[in-house]
């Protein structure tokens, strides 16, 4: 609750009652009842149209519904620009959208953050095709959100990362995750990361249901592909590394410091965490101890 309205955001009943152990509650609804009626819990927070908020705070819930709005025009433009990038890369198996407007509380200056998975030694050449048709579309449309690329991994690694990360944030981003291309991917990710219904049970059994096992993919883009990303590699490396260094300076200049990433790049990785991801970090660490 601290966290979304630290953020300007509430928390739906829906999305609570996702976070609590099944059978607490036999729907949404009943949750409201029983924050209003426990003394303890209506002094310190308030339902409005099915958002929890702090007490004080009620407007939070009139804006989250402006921001959800905004979420799902978001997801379809980020469907649209997976479409072109698709015909380009068709080694992309697995594409969603992370960070706010994942989680229904886009706010106008966010940016869309994708989450994207390749075939082995795709991720690079994936890098630098998505890059320039960011390009392209912020031309065609300059008022258009700013498209960030914070998560590619090789399949592999992206495996490695649920079975292994173990951390109730990432978790949390995972189940949360707006899946747009590569369902059967995301469920057979869910299936081998079963640690995820420890910190949220109700959550992981309602994404993992349904669902099936994905087919294994044969290599495309043959040697060409493998030469394009090698060289992507070695061109955006460095680029993006400098890069983050340049905009950190800044950030910290502006007195932003919680903004602050790293840049993650390895053959098989590019990723960006901020000062702000690790220090929630933190926080998940210390409620689900």
């Amino acid at each position: 609750m601290d966290v979304a309205a630290a953020n300007e955001s509430s928390i739906s009943l829906e999305e609570l009652l996702g976070l609590l152990p099944p059978g607490l509650f036999p729907s949404a609804e009943a949750l409201g009842r029983f924050i209003a009626a426990d003394e303890n819990l209506a002094r310190r927070l308030a339902t409005t149209g099915g958002e929890v908020t702090p007490r004080g705070r009620e407007a939070l819930a009139a804006q989250r519904l402006r921001q959800r709005n905004l979420a799902e025009r978001r997801i379809a433009e980020a469907g649209r620009f997976l479409d072109h990038l698709g015909k380009v890369c068709p080694w992309v198996e697995l594409a969603g959208v992370s960070g706010s407007t994942a989680y229904g509380g886009a706010k106008p200056t966010d940016d869309i953050d994708f989450f994207l998975v390749t075939r082995r030694r795709r991720l690079w050449a994936t890098m630098l095709l998505a890059l320039l048709r960011a390009k392209v579309e912020r031309l065609r449309f300059p008022g258009a959100p700013v498209y960030c690329f914070n998560r590619l991994l090789e399949r592999a690694a992206c495996g490695r990362a649920f079975q292994e990360r173990r951390d109730a944030l990432f978790a949390r981003e995972a189940l949360n995750l707006r899946v747009l291309r590569g369902g059967l991917l995301y469920h057979d990710l869910l299936t081998s990361a079963s640690w995820m219904a420890g910190p949220f049970p109700g959550l992981y059994a309602a994404r993992l249901s349904g669902g099936g096992r994905a087919v294994p993919q044969e290599d495309a883009g043959g040697p060409a592909g493998r030469v394009l990303n090698a060289a992507a590699l070695l061109v955006l490396g460095p680029y993006l590394w400098l890069a983050g260094l340049s905009r950190n300076a800044r950030l910290r200049r502006e007195g932003r410091d919680k903004e602050c990433f790293r840049v993650v790049v390895r053959p098989d990785v590019c990723a960006t965490e901020s000062v702000l991801y690790d220090e929630l970090r933190e926080e998940y660490r210390r409620a689900f101890a």
